[in-house]
Protein backbone atom coordinates (compact mmCIF):
# COMPACT_ATOMS: atom_id res chain seq x y z
CA UNK A 1 0.00 0.00 0.00
CA UNK A 2 1.38 3.34 -1.07
CA UNK A 3 1.87 5.98 1.24
CA UNK A 4 -0.59 9.10 0.98
CA UNK A 5 1.55 12.08 -0.24
CA UNK A 6 2.51 14.73 2.65
CA UNK A 7 0.31 17.96 3.17
CA UNK A 8 3.13 19.90 1.84
CA UNK A 9 3.61 17.82 -1.48
CA UNK A 10 -0.03 18.16 -1.79
CA UNK A 11 0.02 22.06 -1.44
CA UNK A 12 2.85 22.66 -3.52
CA UNK A 13 1.25 20.79 -6.36
CA UNK A 14 -1.82 23.15 -6.04
CA UNK A 15 0.43 26.23 -6.37
CA UNK A 16 1.97 24.22 -9.46
CA UNK A 17 -1.19 23.84 -10.67
CA UNK A 18 -2.43 27.35 -10.28
CA UNK A 19 0.30 29.35 -12.09
CA UNK A 20 0.41 26.29 -14.89
CA UNK A 21 -2.61 27.04 -16.23
CA UNK A 22 -3.71 23.14 -15.77
CA UNK A 23 -6.25 23.62 -13.03
CA UNK A 24 -10.17 23.30 -13.94
CA UNK A 25 -11.91 26.10 -16.68
CA UNK A 26 -11.97 29.36 -15.12
CA UNK A 27 -15.77 30.47 -15.04
CA UNK A 28 -16.06 33.40 -16.81
CA UNK A 29 -16.09 36.69 -14.54
CA UNK A 30 -19.17 38.29 -13.90
CA UNK A 31 -18.49 41.75 -15.57
CA UNK A 32 -21.80 42.91 -17.62
CA UNK A 33 -22.35 46.18 -19.10
CA UNK A 34 -25.90 47.76 -18.38
CA UNK A 35 -28.19 50.01 -20.15
CA UNK A 36 -31.58 51.24 -18.78
CA UNK A 37 -32.36 48.98 -16.11
CA UNK A 38 -30.92 45.81 -17.90
CA UNK A 39 -27.27 44.03 -17.63
CA UNK A 40 -26.09 41.95 -20.66
CA UNK A 41 -22.79 40.05 -21.17
CA UNK A 42 -21.76 37.33 -23.48
CA UNK A 43 -22.48 33.97 -22.13
CA UNK A 44 -20.56 32.12 -24.92
CA UNK A 45 -19.23 33.48 -28.36
CA UNK A 46 -22.52 35.07 -30.20
CA UNK A 47 -25.02 34.75 -27.31
CA UNK A 48 -25.11 37.64 -24.59
CA UNK A 49 -27.11 36.62 -21.03
CA UNK A 50 -29.51 39.78 -20.26
CA UNK A 51 -30.89 40.62 -16.39
CA UNK A 52 -32.59 43.03 -14.25
CA UNK A 53 -30.01 45.37 -12.89
CA UNK A 54 -30.86 45.81 -8.69
CA UNK A 55 -31.40 49.49 -9.88
CA UNK A 56 -34.44 48.28 -11.70
CA UNK A 57 -36.32 46.43 -9.46
CA UNK A 58 -35.49 49.11 -6.35
CA UNK A 59 -36.53 52.12 -8.44
CA UNK A 60 -40.36 50.78 -8.57
CA UNK A 61 -40.15 49.23 -5.35
CA UNK A 62 -41.24 45.71 -3.90
CA UNK A 63 -41.90 43.67 -8.11
CA UNK A 64 -45.64 42.72 -8.03
CA UNK A 65 -45.79 41.41 -11.61
CA UNK A 66 -43.46 40.99 -14.06
CA UNK A 67 -44.53 39.77 -17.90
CA UNK A 68 -42.00 39.78 -20.86
CA UNK A 69 -43.93 42.18 -23.68
CA UNK A 70 -43.30 39.87 -26.25
CA UNK A 71 -43.42 36.18 -27.26
CA UNK A 72 -41.51 37.11 -30.77
CA UNK A 73 -38.19 35.84 -30.48
CA UNK A 74 -36.87 38.25 -32.71
CA UNK A 75 -35.73 41.84 -30.92
CA UNK A 76 -34.41 44.35 -31.88
CA UNK A 77 -31.73 46.90 -29.77
CA UNK A 78 -34.74 49.61 -27.94
CA UNK A 79 -37.62 46.53 -28.64
CA UNK A 80 -39.62 46.13 -25.82
CA UNK A 81 -38.74 43.25 -23.59
CA UNK A 82 -39.79 43.22 -20.16
CA UNK A 83 -42.56 44.83 -18.43
CA UNK A 84 -42.56 45.42 -14.42
CA UNK A 85 -45.26 46.39 -12.18
CA UNK A 86 -43.86 47.62 -8.55
CA UNK A 87 -45.25 49.79 -5.16
CA UNK A 88 -44.01 53.11 -7.05
CA UNK A 89 -44.17 52.15 -11.08
CA UNK A 90 -44.80 50.29 -13.76
CA UNK A 91 -41.92 50.28 -15.75
CA UNK A 92 -41.41 48.85 -19.72
CA UNK A 93 -37.56 47.79 -19.96
CA UNK A 94 -36.01 47.17 -23.21
CA UNK A 95 -33.65 45.26 -25.01
CA UNK A 96 -30.02 45.79 -24.90
CA UNK A 97 -29.30 44.25 -28.07
CA UNK A 98 -30.81 43.25 -31.46
CA UNK A 99 -31.07 39.08 -32.13
CA UNK A 100 -32.93 36.34 -31.34
CA UNK A 101 -34.02 35.00 -28.26
CA UNK A 102 -32.82 31.47 -27.85
CA UNK A 103 -33.94 31.46 -23.88
CA UNK A 104 -36.43 32.78 -21.13
CA UNK A 105 -36.08 32.38 -17.32
CA UNK A 106 -39.92 31.93 -17.05
CA UNK A 107 -39.17 31.09 -13.51
CA UNK A 108 -37.91 34.20 -12.43
CA UNK A 109 -41.44 35.67 -13.53
CA UNK A 110 -42.81 33.44 -11.06
CA UNK A 111 -40.74 34.97 -8.13
CA UNK A 112 -41.14 38.02 -8.34
CA UNK A 113 -41.26 38.62 -4.23
CA UNK A 114 -37.42 37.38 -3.76
CA UNK A 115 -35.47 39.71 -6.45
CA UNK A 116 -33.88 41.46 -4.32
CA UNK A 117 -32.29 38.61 -2.32
CA UNK A 118 -31.13 36.88 -5.61
CA UNK A 119 -27.74 37.35 -6.85
CA UNK A 120 -27.89 39.43 -10.32
CA UNK A 121 -26.44 36.47 -12.26
CA UNK A 122 -29.71 34.83 -10.57
CA UNK A 123 -31.72 37.43 -12.18
CA UNK A 124 -31.43 36.71 -15.74
CA UNK A 125 -34.41 36.96 -18.34
CA UNK A 126 -32.81 36.07 -21.45
CA UNK A 127 -30.63 34.52 -23.70
CA UNK A 128 -30.09 36.66 -27.08
CA UNK A 129 -28.06 34.99 -29.96
CA UNK A 130 -26.30 37.63 -32.16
Amino acid sequence: MAAEPSLWTRFMASIKNLFSGSSAPKQPVFNPEEKDGVWYQELQPGVVRVGLTPFAYQDIGGVSFMDFSTTDDAVESGDDLIELEGDKAVETLKAPVTGTIVARNNDLLKETDDLQNRSNQDNWLVDIKL
